[in-house]
């Protein structure tokens, strides 16, 4: 009992704090979200039992110093990799994607083991003493250490998860020290790439290379591999559009016009903004939202979970939220900065970005602000593997927390 009231104190309460309540609104929409016609009513007794294992694991994971999982990161990386081999050859499939892995007993998402494996290994990767991320050897190998989930996801296909990889190297590189200017020159492929998209034009991914090339002014033989680069992304990607699955081209169509197939693809994005609008500033009330009361707004449970806070508990319910999910992203970060341990560090970076990712595309989906992906709201949305592999980042950042005088 003594030994457990000295370290207490170093744990990050707050971050804490806002996980559990986080959980708790889940527990509550989840109840709501499924106390309707067509939906299993006993969805929340499972969620609360996944809490309750995500809480166990969480403390598990935070109780066994990190320098462990610096040893295991490859280990850990391989065994993700290998799962993700396995989803694509004998995965379960549902809704046009094979994203599970059904062991009878147990049925879980090995993309979710991917992202904290990814982590780790990056953060152990980056943590050197003479590091120099403008070396093309230094930076090279950490891009395909991302990039091999990253297909193996986009494969399944999960085009929403398969980012997430991209969008961790990213933040991690820049937390790792590399340069702004060459990480704008990195990044131009996947601007050029988003350009093309939203616009449908070539031209304009053009304007965009040359405006960075401007602005950045590399060295000739830097110019020189970003321009090819985003040649080759230029060309491809009239192919990679040709080649997308037909629910994948109405889901970026739909994005950038949800009215024009209001019945089908565009359905659920203007029922879940009809479902936040309705609940104005205090909401409809507890277990009063008709959008879900109805069962209007499809995967409300899941996917569009938020639209049945904002319906429900309105302005007032969706901002608390998004708050509870600030304080944790930022007592996160706070942590990567006063923790003395390299590694620890990148790994707390890595986190939060996760978190990060996951939160701005769902919320921002369920208003019609980005495609619709798939992806689950953290602590909240109903889903085992999802709501376990948030308590293991829980757990690691408090890891991070109890350790933070540590190198």
């Amino acid at each position: 009992m003594t030994r457990w009231r000295l370290r207490s104190p170093a744990l990050d309460l707050p971050l804490l704090a806002a996980a559990l309540l986080l959980v708790g609104v889940g527990l509550l929409t989840v109840y709501s979200a499924t106390s309707v016609p067509g939906v299993h009513h006993g969805l929340w007794v499972r969620q609360l039992a996944w809490a309750g294992i995500a809480l166990l694991v969480g403390w598990v994971v935070a109780s066994i110093h990190y320098r462990a999982y610096d040893a295991l990161a490859w280990p850990l990386y391989g065994l993700s990799l290998l799962l993700l081999v396995l989803v694509l050859v004998m995965g379960t499939s549902a809704m046009g994607a094979k994203r599970w892995l059904d062991l009878g007993v147990l049925r879980f998402q090995p993309s979710e083991l991917a992202k904290v494996a990814t982590v780790l290994v990056l953060a152990r990767r980056f943590d050197q003493e003479k590091l120099d991320l403008r070396r093309f050897t230094q930076w090279f190998p950490a891009l395909l250490i991302a990039l091999v989930p990253f297909a193996l996801v986009a494969k399944e296909p999960d085009l929403g998860t398969s980012l997430a990889f991209p969008v961790i190297l990213v933040v991690m590189y820049f937390w790792a020290g590399m340069p702004l200017r060459q990480l704008l020159l990195g990044l131009s492929p996947v601007l050029n790439a988003a350009l093309f998209f939203l616009t449908g034009a070539v031209w304009w991914s053009a304007g965009l290379v040359v405006a960075v090339l401007v602005l950045v002014r590399p060295r000739l033989t830097s110019l020189l591999v970003v321009l090819v680069l985003n040649a080759g992304v230029g060309y491809a990607l009239p192919h990679v559009w040709n080649h997308l699955h037909d629910y994948q081209k109405r889901r970026i169509e739909t994005f950038l016009n949800p009215g024009s197939d209001p019945y089908h693809a565009g359905y659920q994005v203007i029922q879940s903004r009809i479902a936040i609008g309705s609940g104005g500033f205090a909401g409809t009330g507890y277990l009063r939202g008709s959008q879900k009361g109805l069962a209007f707004l499809p995967m409300r449970h899941t996917d569009f979970i938020f639209s049945v806070v904002g319906e429900e508990w309105g302005f007032l319910g969706t901002t608390a939220v998004v708050l509870l999910f600030a304080l944790l992203i930022l007592r996160g970060l706070r942590l990567a900065l006063v923790v003395r341990s390299g590694f620890a560090s990148l790994l707390a970076v890595g986190m939060v970005t996760v978190f990060f990712y996951h939160v701005m595309v769902n919320v921002l989906m369920t208003v019609g602000w980005a495609p619709v992906t798939g992806l689950p709201l953290p602590l909240i949305s109903y889903g085992g593997t999802a709501l376990v592999a948030n308590g293991i980042q829980i757990g690691l950042l408090q890891n991070v927390a109890l350790r933070r005088a540590e190198f």
